[in-house]
């Protein structure tokens, strides 16, 4: 399943500040001829790599370089929320990355996901409370029969339930597979920790539940292209007990038209009062979203609140 992170007004950027492993540069000087003939003094950056492989996200300051050097050629800039791929670290606090090529990130223009959860509609560290939604937890061992392929395909609502069970203790947390890698949550957090110190102070434990926070968040994020698919996230705001969300609604039925938008928004909003016998209020604004994966749109940008 896909992850979608909002990029519009109604939600918040992501604030994690991301820390470097600190290191000292040295330099070498080499001669050059400059135009009127003199010689010229020049520096090159030296330095040597520490492999560590990773997937961190872009941010606002994601741009990419030929050396890891503010003075060398800046190859691209990367929009934020992209996973990057980080192959190493290098002795003056770089990330040395693989795009098509190996190139090189400043330490601050790359973040863990996972090293927070503080933007999250839910968020919080009290096991028994974050998961009081999810019902019916996996046992062991029933978690361990689940692969990769398993995994990936379950829809939002079953994985959220898989990961409760972990974090209610049913199986050791290290055997958790993270959906959007299908890797193990120990190889994950092992490799993230070596790059950000924010996520080596975490537990493993703490770890998860920033993921799985994160994860439910943009499971309401949408974009959505039915009414049965939003109400299902309106369900699991319920479930979990989520005050106010934003999301997207794109139907192509719909488009743009701010009439029929409304009409759609107040049909959902009285058959969850009738079937839930909740209520929630709805502002709406037709404009840009932009999907974790990079891919942007048009739709409507909704902001949901629950009514007490």
């Amino acid at each position: 399943m896909r992850r979608t992170k909002l990029n519009t007004k109604l939600n918040t950027k992501w604030k994690a500040a991301f820390a470097l492993i600190a290191a000292v540069a040295s330099f070498a000087t080499a001669q050059t001829v400059g135009g009127n003939g003199q010689l010229l003094e020049t520096y090159a950056v030296e330095f040597t790599v520490t492999e560590n492989k990773a997937v961190l996200y872009s941010n606002d300051k994601t741009k990419v370089y030929k050396q890891p050097d503010v003075n060398s050629e800046v190859v691209t800039v990367i929009a934020p929320d992209i996973p990057v791929n980080v192959t190493g670290i290098t002795s003056n606090g770089w990330f040395q990355v693989s795009l098509n090529g190996t190139y090189y990130v400043m330490g601050d223009g790359l973040i863990s996901k996972n090293a927070s959860s503080a933007n999250a509609v839910v968020s919080g560290t009290d096991i028994k409370k974050l998961t009081k939604g999810t019902f019916s937890f996996y046992k062991n061992p029933e978690l361990g029969d689940f692969d990769a392929d398993d995994i990936e395909d379950m829809d939002e609502n079953t994985y959220i339930k898989y990961l409760d069970s972990f974090l209610m203790g049913y199986a050791m947390l290290e055997d958790c597979i993270l959906q959007d890698s299908g890797k193990n949550l120990k190889e994950v957090y092992e490799s993230e920790a070596k790059v950000d110190k924010n996520v080596a102070a975490l537990s493993m434990q703490g770890y998860l539940i920033n993921y799985r926070n994160n994860y439910l968040s943009d499971s309401l994020a949408g974009p959505f292209r039915n009414d049965r698919d939003l109400k299902l996230a309106l369900n699991r705001a319920i479930r979990y007990d989520i005050q106010k969300f934003g999301t997207v609604y794109r139907n192509s039925s719909i488009g743009s038209d701010e009439t029929k938008v409304k009409k759609a928004m107040e049909t959902v909003v009285n058959e969850m009062k009738a079937e839930q016998g909740v209520s929630f209020t709805c502002r709406m604004e037709y404009g840009d979203y932009k999907t974790s994966d990079g891919s942007e749109g048009k739709g409507w940008i909704i902001e949901f609140t629950k009514k007490d």
